[in-house]
């Protein structure tokens, strides 16, 4: 069974003629991670209001387990949760006062409620400040009272809209540790990011959105095969060499897919490697070699533009 299923889904917001939805039509399986990447505007977060109830499509359906968004939004909301990109706590309450009042309007019991708030606040390194109000938090424990609201749910979907931006490396992982523990308890997923590596690391199929349409989807495999590549080489240009000069010399061995006053990036083939090399010797020119990563991957298939 699909938790998320959409079917020529469109949206077309009020006084604007360019689609923010465009004809998607995707499948998210039951148990998952998937996540939604795409540039500022691409239609991520608007496809994420639609299916939390939020909004509604211009045309087209969605089910979550089955059910019809359009129909029973009462059902819907009973099966989601959500960290949404523009959630904020609220200034006057502490970490504790969110949870925990979060579980009580859910209908939990008192003392279940102060265990499962004791345990999600241990989870997140935010115990020691449970009792502070959130106008004197950090940017990164706010972030941080929003994911474990969502926590406290135990929903059996999740939407997670850039759960991790302006937290720290360390409470990152913190997260992802979080939304991997989900995945085994049987949760399903839809994250969106804006970090590539995060994206890699957690996401059991992912689809690329731009302009409103699904471009590319997949797993990580799936999506290198978009590229036929399996390297990438950055070289560095030096006084005595121009860019141009140095596109000559590489463009025959693979695709450039980048260039600046001081780099040019190649996609290649291992089997160029040895030859690529000799000319970056004679040319003394320094270079790294790396595989294709996401972050390749995103810029080959939309551009190299900055995300929101």
């Amino acid at each position: 069974m699909f938790a998320i299923e959409s079917f020529n889904v469109n949206k077309i917001y009020k006084n604007s003629n360019k689609k923010a939805l465009d004809d998607v039509s995707l499948q998210i399986e039951e148990g998952k991670i998937s996540t939604l990447l795409g540039r500022n505007g691409a239609g991520k977060t608007t496809f994420i209001r639609i299916c939390s109830t939020q909004m509604l499509p211009t045309s087209g359906r969605i089910t979550i387990f089955g059910e019809d968004v359009l129909r029973y939004p009462e059902r819907i909301r009973q099966m989601i949760s959500i960290v949404p990109q523009e959630g904020r706590p609220l200034r006057a309450l502490t970490p504790w006062d969110h949870i925990y009042n979060w579980l009580k309007i859910r209908g939990e019991r008192k003392d279940v409620a102060a265990n499962k708030t004791t345990e999600i606040l241990n989870r997140l390194d935010l115990y020691s400040a449970k009792d502070v109000p959130a106008l004197n938090l950090s940017g990164g424990m706010k972030q941080k009272i929003l994911v474990g609201m969502a926590m406290a749910t135990e929903s059996p979907l999740l939407f997670l809209d850039e759960p991790t931006i302006g937290l720290d490396p360390v409470s990152r992982r913190q997260v992802w540790s979080i939304i991997k523990d989900w995945k085994n308890r049987g949760v399903t997923i839809v994250l969106t990011t804006h970090y590539m590596d995060e994206a890699e690391i957690l996401s059991d199929s992912i689809f690329i959105i731009d302009q409103g349409k699904v471009i590319s989807k997949g797993n990580m495999n799936d999506l290198r095969g978009t590229l036929n590549y399996q390297i990438r080489i950055d070289i560095h240009i030096s006084k005595a060499l121009n860019i141009f000069d140095l596109k000559n010399l590489v463009s025959s061995f693979g695709k450039i897919i980048t260039m600046s006053s001081d780099s040019v990036r190649l996609f290649t083939f291992e089997r160029n490697l040895r030859e690529i090399s000799e000319i970056m010797v004679r040319s003394n020119l320094s270079f790294s070699v790396a595989p294709i990563t996401l972050d390749d991957i995103f810029v080959n298939l939309v551009g190299d533009q900055e995300m929101e």
